[in-house]
This record gives structure tokens, sequence and C-alpha cells, in this order.
């Protein structure tokens, strides 16, 4: 939107006036005074929309724009609820408290209900963009990569999606306030109804499997060695012509695990 200078919008719209009209200085002034004043709201608010870009926008301007896309900053999520016991080490997980600590029995439910506000500016731009990329209805393939890269990095991919289901593996460790808001991804993802979205969270990508992109047996994480010289110092080469290496380990690929976040329900 272009801003306007001073008069510039009024000038043009008082020489509309007809002639028998401008002889009264009056009216002339009357006309200017409301022109100008409508011309200085629309200088006011014509840079407006710049503090509502995604791409720049901060704060509160953010949260503005996330309400708009129905997508704000804070959300109900599924959390491990506190249990009465004694701290033995090893709690799998679960947090002990003592008498009069607020805390529920064991088989009474451990999951509850906790709520998640996205207080990071940048964190919470990638969930707008995604949303953007569900909204619009991109749930082609090559869109879903860009959203998973975007969250994740380069290294993130679509590991399978077949059966009525996605499987996303961020290729990474997450970060401590990427898990907590795990449950929030799917919620955003542009992913049709009806397709359930998974998540392969091991931060190695080399998945066992047959077929076009997946690994076979000790075709995992390759731990380099070193080469094995001859007197000349030439590498000793296999049949294959690689150079036969002392203290390489070839692993095996990891299963694929297709972790459901849970993301609507405990």
């Amino acid at each position: 939107m272009t801003c306007v200078d001073d008069f510039e919008s009024v000038n043009p719209r008082l020489d509309r006036i007809l002639t028998q009209y401008r002889e009264s200085p009056k009216l002339i002034h009357l006309i200017r005074t409301q022109l100008r004043q409508v011309e200085m709201v629309a200088q006011a608010i014509c840079d407006l929309p710049s503090f509502f870009d995604i791409d720049t926008a901060v704060g509160d301007q953010l949260t503005l724009l996330g309400k708009r896309l129905g997508f704000p900053r804070e959300h109900c999520v599924c959390v491990t609820q506190p249990v009465f016991g004694f701290s033995c080490g090893d709690d799998d997980g679960l947090q002990i408290l003592g008498f009069c600590e607020g805390a529920s029995w064991l088989d009474c439910g451990v999951l509850g209900v906790s709520y998640v506000t996205i207080t990071d500016d940048e964190l919470y731009r990638k969930f707008l963009r995604s949303r953007i990329y569900q909204t619009q209805a991109y749930f082609d393939t090559d869109s879903l990569k860009t959203v998973v890269r975007m969250f994740w990095g380069d290294q993130a991919m679509i590991l399978d999606r077949n059966r009525g289901r996605v499987v996303v593996a961020p290729g990474r460790d997450l970060t401590a306030a990427e898990k907590a808001v795990l449950q929030l991804y799917p919620r955003v993802l542009p992913v049709p109804l009806g397709i359930g979205i998974r998540f392969h969270l091991y931060s190695v990508t080399a998945v066992f499997g047959f077929g076009t992109g997946w690994r076979g047996f000790c075709q995992g994480d390759v731990t380099p060695g070193d080469p094995i010289l001859t007197e000349d110092d030439s590498p000793i080469l296999t049949e294959r012509d690689r150079p036969l290496l002392t203290d390489a380990v070839d692993t095996n690929p990891v299963w694929m695990c297709a972790l459901d976040v849970k993301p609507y329900d405990c």
C-alpha cells in the first residue's frame, strides 16, 4: 500500500467542486478540513499491514496473526500427572510426590491435561507457516517435505507413507522446547483428515526395510576406520576397489518406530 503525502489526495478532490461553489471560502475550508482528516487517518494506517507480515512480525503482532489463522499461542496438551510414592531412582519418567503434595495414585489415571504456551517467536512463526500450508490444502508430498524441513532442518524427511498414515523423521535429537510442543506438530502439518501422523524420533534416519530408500543388514551408520597401507604407503584395496580399513564398524540400521504422540487425546 502506497502512503500519500500531505494534501496529495485532498487537492484533486477540491478541483472537482463546481465553479459556482468555489467562490465560497467557508465551504472550501470546510471541505478541505474534512478531507484532510480522512487523509490523516489513511496516512496513519497505510503502513499498518507491514507490522503483520508473517516473516517480520513479532510479539503481539504475531499473536494476532496466529488468532486469525486459528492457531493461538496457548494449547491444551496431555501430560503425565505426578503420582504418590517413594522415589527409587528409576521411576520410568514418572514424577513421584509424597504426602499432601497433590499427587494421585498410579492406577487412577496417570495422564491428564495441561496447557503449553509457545513463547518463542521463531518457533511460533514456523507453526503459523505450516498452518498456512494446511489451510490452503497443500497436501502433496513436496509441501509436507518443505514443512518438516522448515521445522527440523534439511535432514528431516518423510520416512513412510502408506496404509492411511504418514511417518515423519526429524533426523536429529529434538530440543527441550521442541519436545514440549511435540503434540502440536500434527495439528498443523499439511496432511488430509483421516491420515494418521506418526514420528520416528531416532537421531539417525538409516531404517531397516526392503526396497528403495530402506537399509538392509549391516547398512546402518558406519564408524570410519584407518586404511591399511602397504610398504610404499598405498592403501590395500578389496575386490571392489575399496580401501581395506581397520577398526571400521558397520552397524545394523534401526527399526522404524512410528510413535503416536496423540495430538487430540490422552
